[in-house]
């Protein structure tokens, strides 16, 4: 079994790439039989990592005409995986851009609505993961930094009480990954501390901070 998912992973990943890079633009017919050749693959993987890329709003499949690539309006802008490859396309600045501003808005109102609303478990993660980071920058330990650090953060925003805004957290992950951020521990512990205080005002304007002193955000590309 482990042969075929990685198969179809692998087709999934590719063919999510080419459409990002236009290789496979909008309106392309994919056909499962052509597509089966190129990767050595049977008709019912091709047609799960289709089923995907579906899901995905990448391609699109109607009965008795085919699937056919989408454009990028149609994509959801905030499956994990598009993030992935568009950040890892050609339009690489762009994107990482598009990020830089959704956080932006989210963050401090999120961090404002975490100050207000006090959900315990939300904050307790929070508070966890601020240790989990100050013991990585101790290590010096750079992966265990940004996984601690992408815990911090989408506990901060689910700790808004908001369902919709908590959603948010998928992109928010997506690019802290994305930009590979420094340690900045001072900045989160003042938005940790603000938070636990109920200072909306303070943790709104802490979380601004803390983004803008990273270079993707104090640089955007034009």
């Amino acid at each position: 079994m482990g042969a075929p998912r990685n198969l179809h992973a692998r087709i999934v990943d590719e063919l999510g790439r080419l459409i990002v890079e236009g290789v496979l633009g909008d309106g392309q017919p994919l056909v499962p039989e052509e597509l089966g050749r190129r990767f050595s693959a049977s008709r019912t993987v091709v047609r799960e990592a289709l089923r995907v890329l579906e899901s995905k709003g990448m391609v699109t499949a109607r009965p008795r005409v085919g699937t056919w690539t989408l454009p990028p309006d149609a994509w959801d802008a905030i499956d994990p995986d598009v993030i992935a490859w568009r950040v890892n396309g050609p339009d690489r600045p762009r994107h990482l851009r598009e990020l830089a501003e959704l956080r932006l808005a989210i963050e401090p109102q999120a961090a404002r609505m975490a100050a207000q609303h006090r959900r315990p478990d939300e904050l307790s993660a929070m508070a966890a993961a601020y240790e989990l980071m100050a013991d990585a920058v101790e290590r010096a330990d750079a992966e265990a930094f940004r996984a601690a650090d992408s815990r911090f953060h989408a506990a901060l925003i689910r700790a808004s009480g908001n369902p919709l805004i908590a959603q948010l957290q998928v992109p928010v992950v997506a690019a802290l990954t994305a930009h590979g951020e420094p340690p900045e521990l001072v900045a989160h512990s003042r938005v940790l501390t603000l938070v636990l205080a109920k200072n909306a005002d303070g943790a709104e304007s802490a979380a601004r901070r803390l983004l803008e002193t990273l270079a993707p955000y104090r640089s955007p590309a034009p």
